[in-house]
This record gives C-alpha cells, sequence and structure tokens, in this order.
C-alpha cells in the first residue's frame, strides 16, 4: 500500500515565520513534510507581498533547509477567490463564502489527486480566514488529518516579527499543539460534495446572483433578502425598519442590476417573483442579521 504524502495547509497574513516555525515543529515531530500551501487573499498589500516574498526563499529549487540538513519540499501559493476573481479581502458574508469555497475546493483537490495527510495551520493570517479553513476540514478531513496552532513567546515572537527570524530552536519555546475536530465527512459520507448549499444551482446561476450581490451595498443586499423570502414592499419596510420610500429606492436599484446582468429586454420588466425564483436558494448558505 503507497505510504501517504504529508502536506501543510497554512493560512498566511503578515507573519510569513509562523509557516516555517509550524514545518520545523512538524518535522522534528517526525512528520515527513514534503509538500507546503499557503492560502491568502490576494497579495496588494505591502506586508503580505513581503511574507511570499520571505517564504519563497526559504523553498528555493523545492529545497528546504532544517537543524542542518536539507530535504524536498515543494512550496505553493493560492489565493482566495471569489466568482473566480482574486479577494482583496473578507470583508462581508459573500466574501466569507468565496474564501470558505475557494478552501473546501483546494482542501478536496489534494485529497483526490493523491493519497494524503493534511496539516492545517491556522495561526497566520485573519481570524475569520482561520475559522473558515477550520470549517471547510471538517467537512473533508479523516481522523488521520491534523489542524494545528503554535504558541510563541512574546518576547520572541516580537524578535521575529514580519519574518526578521524565519526559523525557532527548541530553546526559544515555541510550541505546537493540536486543535480538536470533528471530521464530519467522514461520518457522514452523503454530506454535499460542497459545503455550499448553492451547489444544486446551475453554476452560471450562482454567477449571475453573486454579480448582483457584489454591486449593491449591504442596505440593498438585506433588501434583496427579504424580497427573496417572499416579502412584500410594505413588509421588507417593517422588517428592516426603513420607509417605503427607501424600499422602492433599493427595488429599483435591485432591478437594474439584475436586469443588466440577466441581460432582460428593455421592453420587458421583472418582478417580485423574479427575485424569489433566483435568490431564494442562494441566501439559503448566507444569512444576514437584520435590525430588530
Amino acid at each position: 500500500m503507497p505510504e501517504h504524502t504529508h502536506i501543510l495547509l497554512a493560512t498566511l497574513g503578515g507573519q510569513p515565520q509562523v509557516v516555517t516555525f509550524t514545518l520545523d515543529l512538524l518535522l522534528r515531530d517526525g512528520f515527513p513534510i514534503s509538500e507546503v500551501f499557503v492560502i491568502h487573499p490576494k497579495a496588494s498589500d505591502p506586508r503580505l507581498q513581503h511574507s511570499l516574498a520571505c517564504l519563497r526563499e526559504q523553498f528555493i529549487g523545492d529545497r528546504y533547509h532544517i537543524d542542518g540538513r536539507t530535504i524536498n519540499c515543494h512550496f505553493d501559493a493560492r489565493v482566495l477567490r471569489l466568482n473566480n476573481n482574486p479577494m482583496e479581502d473578507i470583508l462581508d458574508d459573500v466574501g466569507a463564502v468565496g474564501a470558505h469555497e475557494t478552501i473546501y475546493h483546494l482542501i478536496r483537490e489534494l485529497k483526490q489527486q493523491r493519497q494524503c495527510i493534511v496539516h492545517l495551520s491556522v495561526t497566520g493570517g485573519r481570524r475569520i480566514m482561520s475559522l473558515l479553513a477550520i470549517s471547510a476540514a471538517q467537512l473533508n478531513f479523516k481522523h488521520t488529518d491534523h489542524i494545528w496552532h503554535i504558541y510563541t513567546p512574546r518576547e520572541f515572537r516580537q524578535r521575529a516579527d514580519e519574518g526578521a527570524t524565519m526559523h525557532a530552536s527548541p530553546e526559544d519555546g515555541v510550541r505546537l499543539f493540536t486543535v480538536p475536530f470533528v471530521p464530519w465527512g467522514s461520518y457522514f459520507p452523503g454530506l454535499p460534495q460542497s459545503s455550499d448549499s448553492r451547489s444544486q444551482m446551475d453554476p452560471q446561476e450562482i454567477e449571475s446572483c453573486t454579480r448582483v450581490m457584489i454591486a449593491l451595498t449591504e442596505s440593498q443586499r438585506k433588501t434583496l433578502q427579504s424580497f427573496a423570502r417572499g416579502l412584500n414592499r410594505k413588509q421588507v419596510a417593517e422588517e428592516l425598519h426603513i420607509s417605503l420610500k427607501t424600499v422602492d429606492a433599493h427595488k429599483t436599484v435591485i432591478y437594474q442590476k439584475c436586469c443588466e446582468v440577466w441581460n432582460v429586454p428593455s421592453n420587458e420588466s421583472i418582478t417580485y417573483h423574479f427575485l424569489k425564483e433566483k435568490f431564494a436558494r442562494y441566501f439559503d448558505s448566507v444569512e444576514y442579521t437584520t435590525p430588530r
């Protein structure tokens, strides 16, 4: 029976050393990591650009140096995407769904392409990215996979800030500990093949709905969600505590964006029924908190 490949998958922000700290600790603990993937937003921010540069320097020619020896280890970076477009940040519910789907499909891709054990490091990057990564992992991981976090003493953390030190010795006090999780996919193999309940929708419809959502303000999105649930304009105004005039203004913008995205002829009009038909399932996995 072929041996399993051990892969480190890490969330990344402005602190590249958390990836190499984790990798070093795993290697010292006997886990034969041979591939490292980092996942991050679009590298527009100089700190993130610096993080990626620091890490790539550690894996030149797929060679990694640790404790006076050199091992073969491949490095790859993946960008969070929404509707196949790189994401600058996770700013709202729609972005969170996009980030979750990106991480979910990367883990699934790794699992399907090879027999592997995935070690997920959730120390780096935005907290929301780490939470989404844990959620995605629970749907794909088995009991043999791992989720890790590291503890770095404050004094050493300050010295290593933003990659000033990329490796920690045992005396530096950096510790690795496991994060308990339930591998739901192992217990319930009949779970949907995607973490998003919209997976049963046509991909083109998902793309169209997302394009509309990106073009709207948060208040307009809440209005659209209420219409998608079948509420009329008066009910929407009462639920969101806004005037009928505001509801109508939002409705006009929503209709315009829908007409643009779905190429509705100028001599035709859309109705509340159109919004419910197109967006009801779309909103199943995106929950907004409406004011009370």
